[in-house]
């Protein structure tokens, strides 16, 4: 007769594992770490904090229970940090020193999420939706990490299947895109098609300054660089214009820089620039992106 684990035991193992700060590689850390845990500290790694429900659905098949149950034992081991302090987000995890090191990423732990969290969130949202369809995605830190290793761009590039980049490129050039003499703008989250070239993707949430934008656009169509703008409605409209009331087009600030035609807005020709309505599968952070972009 199999006997029921009792609420005493469950305390006894969480203090244990609070105690040793097991790594989950043997019984005696009180739990054994699985593929679905590995993964779920990589992909907080590379993208920073994760929601219940991000980790849910990209480890755990959307079982939000298991999810809970997982981020808690890891949290109790000391591989990641958990906190519910936000109440629109309900709990997010982002990994410890030890947790990404574990993680074997090559990335160390994020800082702890702050004021950005949102955007966090929001790019984690779209980086994991590109991924679950099949694509090849590199975060913000993975780019920066690449770039800050002469060489380095150029060997990640070849080993995931994308030929004729420069070795020699400065840094900045080959995944980022270089934005005046000694500046550098660094995409939100990077798409390696099969073979290349790459594009970038900007996750935005609320409207830039006309000159900031301006200027990052003018960097991508400099770089000749592909790029996909994800924003919520009044982004949208900044970059590609809208309607005036006298039937007019009242360009935006893409048209300003040269990547879109003037006169209408994104056609979905061929061209450098590709503007979008943010969509967003969690529930709770498409609900705050859309309190927030309201606000705006």
């Amino acid at each position: 007769m199999e006997m029921k684990q009792t609420p005493g035991a469950y305390r006894m193992r969480a203090e244990r594992r609070r105690r040793v700060r097991g790594s989950g590689e043997s019984r005696g850390d009180g739990w054994m770490r699985t593929e679905s845990d590995e993964r779920l500290l990589a992909l907080a790694t590379r993208y920073g904090t994760l929601t219940l429900q991000q980790a849910a659905t990209a480890c755990w098949g959307g079982r939000l229970e298991t999810a809970r149950l997982r981020i808690r034992v890891m949290a109790e081991a000391g591989l990641l940090h958990r906190s519910a302090a936000m109440r629109w987000t309900g709990t997010v995890a982002w990994p410890t020193e030890r947790g990404a090191r574990i993680a074997g990423t090559g990335l160390s732990a994020p800082s702890r999420p702050g004021e950005r969290l949102l955007h966090r969130l929001a790019l984690a949202d779209v980086g994991l939706a590109l991924e679950a369809a099949g694509h090849t995605v590199l975060t913000e830190r993975e780019v920066r990490s690449a770039e800050a290793v002469p060489g380095r761009p150029a060997d990640l590039l070849a080993d995931l299947g994308v030929s004729g980049v420069p070795e020699r490129a400065g840094r900045g050039e080959t995944l980022a895109v270089p934005a005046g003499a000694h500046a550098v703008h660094w995409p939100d989250l990077v798409l390696v098609p099969p073979g290349g070239p790459v594009v970038a993707v900007e996750v935005e949430l609320t409207p830039k300054s006309r000159g900031e934008l301006r200027s990052i656009l003018r960097a991508y169509l400099r770089a000749r660089r592909r790029v996909v703008y994800l924003g919520t409605a009044p982004v949208v409209r900044q970059l590609q214009g809208r309607p005036g009331p006298d039937g007019q087009w009242i360009d935006g600030v893409a048209q300003e820089a040269g990547l879109l035609p003037p006169g209408g807005p994104d056609s979905g020709a061929d061209g450098l620039l590709r503007v979008r309505l943010l969509v967003l599968t969690d529930p709770d952070v498409a609900r705050q992106v859309g309190r927030h972009a309201a606000r705006r």
